[in-house]
C-alpha cells in the first residue's frame, strides 16, 4: 500500500474539459520552438533581467552576473536518414515527420485482416459505419485487405455491457485476430475494463476509439482511421518502415 501525504501532493495532467479545448495545442505549440525561437527567448529573458533595476540588485547581492548572450558553440548538423517503405524510399521533411508517406504507400510488411470484432454502442452506429467506410477508403493505399467485421451493437454505455458483448464475440469464432471497440467518451474505467479482458483473460490484440475524435468534418475521421490502422498493423506483427543500419 501507498500512502500518499494530501498536503503534499497535486493533481497533474488536463482534465476533459481541457483536454478537448485548445490548450494542448497551446501547450504543443509552447513546446515545440525552433532552436533560433529559443534563442530569441533566452536573450530576450536575459535583456528584461539586465533593465530590470530590481532583478539587477538581486544578482548582485547574490553575487551573480549574467551575460547578455548565451555560450556560443561549434555545432555540427547530423544528416537526415532515409526512410524505407516497400516499394520506395525518402528523406523525411524538415519537422522530421512522415506520417503522409507511410500512410499513401505500401508499408514494409502489411497484415491482412480477415476476422475481426467491431463493437460499438447503438446510438454511435452512424459514426461506425463512417468508421468502416474510412477504413476501406484508406486500407489498400498501405497495402491492408480488411474485411467485413462482425459487429456487436451495444444497448447501453455500461461497462458490464462492452465485457459481456466482447466475450461472447470472441467466443463465437474460432480465431479473431483483432478487437475494435468504439466508446462515446473519454472514459478510463472503460477503456480498462476492456484492455484487461483483451490482454489477461482473452489474450487478442485491441483497439479502443474514443468517439469524439472521429466527430468533425470528413478529413478529421480520415486522419484517425489512417492513424488508427497504422497502428492495429504494428500489433498484428506488421512492419510499417526502416532506416539502413550499416555494418
Amino acid at each position: 500500500m501507498v500512502v500518499l501525504v494530501p498536503e503534499l501532493t497535486f493533481l497533474t495532467g488536463l482534465s476533459d474539459l481541457q483536454r478537448s479545448s485548445r490548450t494542448v495545442k497551446e501547450v504543443m505549440w509552447e513546446m515545440r520552438q525552433s532552436p533560433r525561437q529559443h534563442y530569441k527567448r533566452l536573450t530576450s529573458l536575459l535583456q528584461q533581467i539586465r533593465d530590470n533595476p530590481e532583478a539587477s540588485q538581486e544578482l548582485e547581492r547574490w553575487g551573480l552576473h549574467l551575460d547578455t548572450d548565451i555560450c556560443r558553440t561549434q555545432g555540427h548538423i547530423l544528416p537526415l536518414e532515409r526512410i524505407n517503405l516497400r516499394h520506395r524510399s525518402f528523406f523525411p521533411e524538415e519537422d522530421l515527420s512522415w506520417h503522409r508517406e507511410v500512410t499513401k504507400e505500401v508499408s514494409i510488411s502489411a497484415i491482412s485482416i480477415n476476422s475481426w470484432l467491431l463493437v460499438y454502442p447503438k446510438r454511435l452506429q452512424h459514426l461506425a459505419k463512417d468508421l468502416l467506410a474510412a477504413v476501406r477508403s484508406t486500407c489498400g493505399a498501405m497495402g491492408m485487405q480488411v474485411g467485413q467485421p462482425t459487429v456487436q451493437e451495444l444497448r447501453d454505455e455500461r461497462i458490464e455491457s462492452y465485457v459481456k458483448s466482447i466475450r461472447s464475440g470472441l467466443g463465437s469464432q474460432e480465431k479473431v485476430q483483432l478487437l475494435l471497440c468504439i466508446t462515446p467518451r473519454n472514459r478510463d474505467d472503460v477503456y480498462g475494463a476492456i484492455k484487461k479482458l483483451c490482454c489477461v483473460q482473452a489474450p487478442v490484440p485491441s483497439q479502443v476509439i474514443n468517439a469524439q475524435s472521429l466527430m468533425g468534418h470528413p478529413g478529421k475521421i480520415r486522419s484517425v482511421v489512417q492513424k488508427v490502422l497504422l497502428q492495429i498493423n504494428c500489433k498484428l506483427g506488421g512492419q510499417l518502415w526502416g532506416v539502413d543500419i550499416p555494418l
